[in-house]
Order: structure tokens, then C-alpha cells, then sequence
């Protein structure tokens, strides 16, 4: 009986040791009324397994607190955590699981993740940066996704569809 909990020990500290808090905070901006709307998620974190000479071999998960929208007014951001949008109470997580990593060329790749919102897995193609500089590799991507498919609020006349999202994190 020891042994099992020395293994679920082992098996906890070994994959909590690699999550890092991201450091700066995952960005967005969607168009409303023909405005854009910028925001940020600001409780997030990263795993990374990272071998630049076999992309196979890479691996890249990440998690973000819907409940951290920060759009700079309060009350939308309630709205956006709330039941119609993110239902962050329900929904407390947005994952991101990459599939495969594939290199591009020097310092650029596309990865093919699983994105989960709201319960909802859609596999989605990002195409990122990484650059080494201090001892750091900092990655860098933008993509966008139709928040319809996510069941994220309903069809409007006049909030876009897509929402494009930045991230850019350093490990």
C-alpha cells in the first residue's frame, strides 16, 4: 500500500514540477459594434517538452481561469464569465493539449492542439514562433477561433464570430 502512494507521490511531483505560470497574460480582442474589444486571461499556466532537433518529441499543454477576463469593465467582464459566455462557475478551465508539433523552418513551427471550451474539443492548427535568447526559449503564436463553436454566447449582428488570441510565454 506504500508503494502505490510513493508512486502517485512520484507521479504528482514529477508532472506539477514542470507547470509553469505564465508570466504574461494570454491576450484576445473580438470586433462589437465595429469596435474592437481587447481582454486578457490572466490566470494561466504551461507544460512544456521542448527538443528542437525532433519536433516529435515536443509537447505543449496549458490551462487558463476563464474566470480571470479582464477587459478593462468590470461588469462585461462578469457578463463574459457568466452563463451565456464562459460560464466560468460550471467551466474553470480552457485547456489546450498539443497533438503534434510540426518545424516550419528555423525557429518556426505549427502545432495541431485540442482546444476545450466549455466542455467543447475542437482540434485547431497554431502556428507559433520560438526564439532562443538568454538561456530562454520564448514562444510566440496567434490564432483564431469562431466563439460559435465553443458555445460561447449565441449568433449576433453585431459581435464577430471570431475572436483572435495571443499567446507568448517563456520557458
Amino acid at each position: 500500500m506504500k508503494a502505490i502512494y510513493l508512486l502517485t507521490a512520484l507521479f504528482i511531483s514529477l508532472f506539477s514540477a514542470n507547470t509553469e505560470k505564465g508570466i504574461e497574460p494570454i491576450r484576445f480582442q473580438i470586433k462589437n459594434a465595429g469596435i474592437t474589444v481587447a481582454g486578457t486571461i490572466s490566470d494561466w499556466e504551461f507544460d512544456i517538452v521542448w527538443d528542437a532537433k525532433k519536433s516529435a518529441n515536443c509537447k505543449i499543454t496549458g490551462r487558463a481561469n476563464p474566470a480571470s477576463i479582464d477587459t478593462g469593465i468590470k461588469l462585461r467582464d462578469k457578463h463574459l464569465q457568466g452563463r451565456q459566455y464562459f460560464h466560468a462557475e460550471k467551466f474553470p478551465s480552457i485547456t489546450l493539449q498539443s497533438k503534434k508539433i510540426l518545424s516550419k523552418g528555423k525557429g518556426k513551427y505549427s502545432g495541431i492542439f485540442d482546444l476545450q471550451i466549455r466542455g467543447v474539443i475542437k482540434e485547431i492548427e497554431i502556428p507559433f514562433t520560438v526564439i532562443s535568447k538568454n538561456d530562454k526559449l520564448m514562444f510566440s503564436g496567434e490564432f483564431i477561433i469562431n466563439r460559435l463553436d465553443y458555445h460561447i454566447g449565441e449568433k449576433s449582428m453585431v459581435l464577430s464570430n471570431d475572436v483572435t488570441i495571443f499567446i507568448e510565454l517563456v520557458k
